[in-house]
């Protein structure tokens, strides 16, 4: 027999799915080699590959040879990796084992020299590579399947559980051709699985890779684990895992208004790394999370996503929603602004503001601004000057979609036809001989701002009567009222309000300059109450207490005969304000400092006559003129009554 025909002494067989790699070594220790590496240095033929020898001096059949799984290793030649996998998809460094299989004399199996593998399927355990003595890992070069270099029996390590969901995934990367989920996986070869792992296997994880794909130290269980278990996670309720990451993606990234730069690095990964079509599905699942929950927009600059995905993005800037509602861009800002459509906004690190609004948004717009006028169109309707409808809009009885006194930027009014229509009455008696309609009241009887406000008021909430020959609406102008009704409402209204004046008002009642009042009013000494549109009001009781609590220098000076100068030097009273003081005008005392003396009843007299005289601008029905068809002998009775 010559060389080329010599057989192995002993001529193990393999088992069916047993390592290539674990079989070299079990023939190597069989033969009396102490590692696969040797066996290969004692075939002295080059003629053929060393493995093609090797089969003939084992004389395996092609069927014993189609049993073995897994690569060569390199030194050998051959590079026939099977299941379309990468040489790199595989584990020639460490050696991995299942304690339970080793223990039952099964030897290494081809499947776990992946290194996506990190379970055994049968078992359903995660696999071992490092000893459970010295914790070294196990190398292929040390020529023993069953015993490390120390001497430790590897059958002997940990027993680990393994989920089920992590068990699906291997048999998938293992080929088995029985898929155990329905998330799309089932459709991917085991090489393309093996891709997806490595490129998003580490997502679902806290610490997410800058450069996926591109992982270290795969061949160590601890980083293949780390893989297989995010990849499991990932895809085991799909696509909610998937929406999980991104959601934490979305709430870790830097504000922008760029989905690339938001879901970086995941964005490249799918649409570049990853853009077979056989992963169009992950695409898919990524793409349905921008639909509802991404507040930016998705538009032509993201070209590698789907048209469809682009045209069905429900967020539209302001722009895009008011040309699709048919208003105006300044319009739907004003309408955000007053918080009647919702819109997403961010402010960006340049400090530009974004927004977006929703698809359904738009139907909201449109229902809102259909019919709506401006103040000017509105005071036609309503029969009522624009002053009057601004001080119902400031009191609240019309609520307008855009106001000049909610938003300071809006350059026009817009009513909603709805308010409109509210103030468009019946009458509820019939005509009347001595009737007088809304706008004549409101334009002749010189009314207070809150007094025409409650005339308006009482109207729509039927406290004081409308007359008509018919029952169609009428604009608020034109309804008609019971003028000696109107007259006692008015009356009454007057006798049960305390009188207001404004500061000017206050100012001369007190017999002092109008910066002086205002000084006053500045620093508490006057007590004051702001009104909406009439800026501060100072109410009678307010004026006794100020006259009752302090006196100016001068007055208290002119009570002395002397001069304000001679008095101040010889005080031993500290004057509450005062040019030395706070810079005021004039200085002020308080009573109980000074000896004070009887000086101010002419004061009393004073503010009493200003807040009861019929021909100041503060109070008086004696106004109403006969324009309004009014007898001036009936409302000055009304008027004395009411003051």
């Amino acid at each position: 027999m010559n060389e080329a025909s010599a057989t192995l002494a002993v001529r193990p067989r393999p088992t069916p799915g047993e390592s290539t790699s674990g079989f070299l070594i079990r023939v190597a220790s069989a033969n009396g080699f102490r590692s696969a590496r040797q066996l290969f240095t004692s075939l002295r033929m080059r003629k053929q590959p060393a493995f093609e020898e090797l089969c003939e001096r084992l004389r395996l059949s092609d069927f014993e040879r189609s049993s073995l799984f897994g690569p060569l290793p390199r030194h050998w030649g051959l590079d026939e990796v099977p299941l379309g996998l990468r040489i790199n998809d595989f584990n020639l460094t460490c050696l991995r084992w299942c304690p339970v299989c080793l223990k039952e004399g099964h030897f290494i199996q081809g499947r776990w020299t992946m290194k996506m593998v990190c379970i055994c399927t049968q078992h359903s355990i995660w696999l071992q590579d490092t000893c459970p003595k010295c914790r070294r890992e196990t190398r292929w070069s040390c020529g023993n399947q069953r015993h490390c270099e120390c001497g430790a029996i590897l059958a002997t390590a940990n027993i680990e559980p393994a989920s089920e969901a992590v068990r699906a995934i291997t048999r998938q990367l293992c080929g088995d051709g029985e898929p155990q989920t329905t998330n799309n996986l089932e459709d991917l070869s085991p090489s393309n699985l093996h891709r997806l792992a490595r490129f998003l296997g580490l997502f679902p994880s806290e610490v997410r890779p800058a450069h996926p794909g591109q992982i270290a130290y795969t061949h160590r269980m601890s980083t293949a684990k780390a893989l297989v278990t995010g990849i499991a996670e990932l895809f085991e309720s799909w696509p909610s895992g998937l929406h999980i990451v991104m959601a934490a993606m979305q709430a870790s990234a830097p504000t922008s208004p760029s989905v690339r730069r938001t879901f970086a690095p995941l964005y490249r990964v799918l649409y570049e790394e990853l853009s077979d079509p056989c992963f169009q599905f992950v695409r898919d699942g990524f793409e349905s999370y921008l639909r509802e929950h991404w507040w930016g927009l998705v538009c032509k600059r993201n070209k590698l996503m789907q048209r469809q995905t682009i045209d069905a993005h429900p967020r539209h800037s302001i722009r895009e929603t008011a040309t699709a509602a048919g208003v105006r861009p300044s319009l739907v800002r004003h309408l955000v602004q007053a918080e009647m459509v919702f819109a997403t906004t961010s402010i960006l690190p340049s400090g530009r503001t974004a927004s977006t609004l929703h698809r359904s948004d738009i139907a909201r717009i449109q229902e809102l601004t259909n019919g709506a006028v401006s103040i000017e169109q509105a005071a036609k309707l309503l029969a009522l000057s624009e002053r009057r409808l601004r001080n119902l809009i400031a009191d609240g009885v019309i609520t307008p979609l855009i106001s000049r006194y909610t938003n300071r930027h809006a350059g026009a009014w817009l009513i909603p036809a709805s308010e409109v229509c509210r103030l468009f009455l019946r009458a509820d008696r019939p005509l009347a001989e001595d009737g007088i309609t809304v706008h004549d009241v409101l334009k002749y009887w010189r009314l207070r701002s809150t007094e025409s406000v409650g005339l308006v008021k009482a109207v729509i909430g039927q406290q004081l009567h409308t007359q008509g020959d018919d029952h169609s609406p009428v604009p608020l102008g034109k309804v008609l009222l019971d003028r000696a009704e109107a007259l006692q409402w008015l009356a009454s209204r007057r006798a049960a309000e305390t009188e207001e004046l404004s500061v000017d008002q206050a100012a001369k009642a007190l017999g002092l300059k109008q910066q002086v009042a205002y000084d006053l009013v500045r620093l508490g000494l006057l007590a004051s109450t702001p009104r909406a549109l009439l800026g501060r009001r100072i109410t009678a009781s307010d004026l006794r207490h100020f006259q009752t609590t302090y006196v100016s220098l001068a007055d208290y000076a002119r009570t002395a005969g002397r001069s304000p100068r001679s008095m101040l030097m010889g005080l031993a009273a500290t004057p509450v304000c005062g040019p030395a003081v706070d810079g005021s005008r004039q200085y002020f005392f308080r009573k109980v400092d000074l000896p004070f003396q009887e000086h101010v009843a002419d004061c009393h007299e004073r503010v009493d006559d200003s807040m009861g005289n019929e021909e100041t601008g503060s109070c008086g029905l004696a106004r109403v003129t006969d324009r309004a068809g009014t007898p001036r002998g009936l409302a000055r009775p009304l008027a004395k009554k009411a003051s």
